[in-house]
């Protein structure tokens, strides 16, 4: 009977739990077990997912427009006429993927405050060395009248090193101020690279994009090939549109300081002097600007002790999660960055000749608000968000509380002029989150080009034998993901019944060694995806890489491990056919099958939209020989 005992144990803990307890809510476990009274809160997340996300991005709508002293928190963070700068902080962002994981523990106390009711336990053991949930336990269980108890964990040591642990230490104030210098001296090289070109301009088209993970051997002849677009650059030059390149800087093997980055803007601007302009972001620093970031951070200092009590009001239980967010977004190293890309946005699109289009890649992340605004204020025309990669569910930086689209209030939420989706799938999922259906297009899925060829050329049969057994590892670019999928494997190891060959695609920030799991017959290999699958039978992936969607697209069997301590943030967490395993038991079992069902449909080939000739991006961004605008036809339905 439900509710028949008195004492819970929440355990959050990396060790074994404990079976002489009476009841046991396990906080980063699938494990569960009606008959024996243990729970699974990422199981009970899961159930009750749609009711969650949208719990809690009611919560963060709520405390933008929360009013204070007659303004609402969106007013008094009004930094420039109609722009806030509420939707740059980590609270607004809610990248709970990477820059605020935390919030994952809020959507699971979401689930357990709503998991609770109905049950009358009269006490209850929190087990975890996590300070903010305990906080917050505390302060729920205390509103319900339940006794706490929280026995603490011993903290993992951290690798970091000890100057890293002393700047993690200080105030937050102090890190923020100690971030602009920083950020300075390590971009100074870049200041005027490519902004004489930018000035005089003749294109009319503009895309705001990564100088990331570009083609090496491209960029040995001075031409720019990037991943994120593909062929959309040489097809706008056969037609002889211009256009220009505003390029956000990430350092990496290729280029891996600014001073290259600096050079590697002056040979693409001399290679593509008659079609693309280059220049960088940090190309418009200057001493000037870096005082008006200063004054600005001045007056967010001022802002912040304003709203800090009010906010932790409204809060309520889960301000001990939202807390470090805010300061860092308000006056820590967070805010600091943020003022720094609204000033050089409003420099970069300032001294741009007028602009008919804007592209950008759209991930909604807190910069994007400040481009949206520079662009805008500087009077540029139609502006145009693109999602490179597949949508998540639990990637809740896609997604807003609908009402945000229908807030008529100053300080509106900055949207582009319309999302460029990559095929049915991701469009589905923003309508579904209710995005505005006349704000949303499809375009060609520019990544996912390749693709084509190989499905052309699938076969139709229905099975796949097993008989020689080849698994494709593909790491994840989060290292707590790609080793909980490893250790899962390692583990899984003496349950799987014939020997296996696994072929290993590590991510470049995550690399997997085959020294690191003597144990596993590893080959690493750095060759295309679309080739290595085609190698192998079964396709192996964490919790994050958006490459499962290649495996799926081209029929291979998907195995995603599940990360228990977060959420599932597959892409291709509501796709038939994908085995999602959350323990070395499921693992072995998905492998040891000797067939499997190839889920191969129609649906699956219109995952993406995969026309080389690229006529949805043609028809968005290229005007007619009268200069009129193309009408948009999904954009108007």
């Amino acid at each position: 009977m439900v509710g028949s005992k008195d004492n819970l144990v929440i355990w959050c803990s990396d060790e074994q739990w404990k079976s002489d307890y009476e009841d046991v809510l396990l906080w980063r476990s699938y494990e569960f077990s009606e008959t024996k009274d243990v729970y699974s809160l990422p199981k009970i997340v899961e159930d009750n997912a749609t009711h969650l996300r949208s719990q809690y991005l009611a919560l963060i709508y709520a405390l933008g427009e929360a009013k204070f002293r007659g303004k609402k928190i969106v007013k008094h963070l009004e930094i420039r006429p109609e722009f806030s700068f509420w939707w740059t902080t980590l609270i607004s962002e809610k990248s709970n993927f990477a820059n605020s994981p935390q919030i994952n523990n809020v959507i699971k106390l979401m689930a357990f405050r709503d998991w609770l009711e109905g049950r009358h336990y009269k006490n209850i053991l929190l087990v975890s060395s996590n300070i903010q949930l305990g906080e917050s336990m505390h302060l729920l269980l205390g509103e319900l009248g339940v006794g706490f108890q929280w026995e603490k964990n011993k903290q993992k040591k951290s690798t970091k090193s000890i100057i890293k642990r002393i700047y993690n230490r200080l105030p937050y104030s102090l890190k923020g101020f100690i971030w602009l210098p920083r950020d300075l001296i390590s971009n100074w090289p870049l200041k005027g690279a490519g902004v004489e070109e930018w000035k005089r301009t003749k294109a009319k088209i503009t895309f705001v994009s990564y100088l990331f993970n570009l083609n090496p051997d491209s960029l040995k002849e001075g031409d720019y090939e990037s991943p994120f677009w593909t062929t959309l650059p040489q097809v706008l030059g056969k037609q002889c549109v211009e256009s220009n390149w505003l390029h956000i800087y990430i350092k990496d093997a290729l280029i891996p300081n600014s001073i290259v980055a600096k050079k590697t803007i002056k040979r693409f601007n001399q290679s593509h002097t008659n079609n693309q302009v280059h220049v960088t972001l940090y190309s418009f620093l200057s001493i000037k600007l870096a005082f008006s970031v200063l004054r600005d951070w001045y007056q967010l200092t001022k802002v912040k002790k304003l709203l800090e009590k009010y906010l932790q009001k409204q809060s309520g239980v889960y301000w001990p999660f939202f807390k470090n967010d805010f300061l860092n977004s308000m006056i820590g190293p967070k805010g600091m960055s943020n003022l720094i890309y609204l000033s050089l946005f409003e420099s970069a699109m300032s001294k741009l000749p007028h602009q008919q289009k804007g592209v950008y890649l759209r991930e909604n992340l807190s910069f994007e608000s400040s481009l949206l605004y520079a662009w805008r204020n500087a009077g540029h025309s139609q502006i145009i968000g693109v999602i490179h990669t597949p949508l998540r569910y639990w990637d809740l930086r896609t997604y807003y509380d609908p009402k945000c689209y229908d807030r008529a209030e100053s300080c509106r939420l900055p949207l582009p002029d319309f999302v460029a989706a990559f095929g049915r799938v991701d469009k589905q999922m923003y309508l579904d989150s209710g995005y505005p259906k006349s704000g949303l297009v499809e375009v060609e899925a520019l990544r996912y080009l390749h693709l084509r060829d190989v499905l052309e050329n699938q076969t139709d049969s229905k099975e796949i034998r097993m008989e020689k057994k080849v698994i494709l590892i593909l790491g994840s670019y989060l290292k707590d993901d790609t080793m909980n999928q490893m250790e899962m494997l390692r583990k899984a190891v003496t349950l799987i019944n014939n020997e296996v060959q696994y072929i290993v695609k590590s991510h470049p920030r995550c690399p997997i060694r085959e020294e690191d799991y003597p144990e596993l017959d590893l080959m690493v290999r750095n060759d295309p995806i679309p080739l290595l699958i085609g190698k192998c039978s079964m396709v192996y992936t964490g919790n994050q890489t958006s490459a499962a969607v290649d495996a799926y697209c081209l029929g291979r069997f998907v195995v995603s491990s599940l990360d228990p301590s977060t959420l599932n943030f597959s892409p291709l967490r509501d796709c038939e056919g994908v085995s999602f395993v959350s323990s070395p038991e499921e693992l072995a079992a998905a492998v040891n099958r000797n067939s499997y069902v190839k889920i191969f449909e129609e649906k699956i080939k219109n995952y993406f939209n995969l026309n080389p000739e690229l006529p949805k991006w043609r028809e968005l961004l290229i005007e007619n020989d009268k200069g009129e605008k193309r009408v948009i036809s999904e954009g108007v339905q």
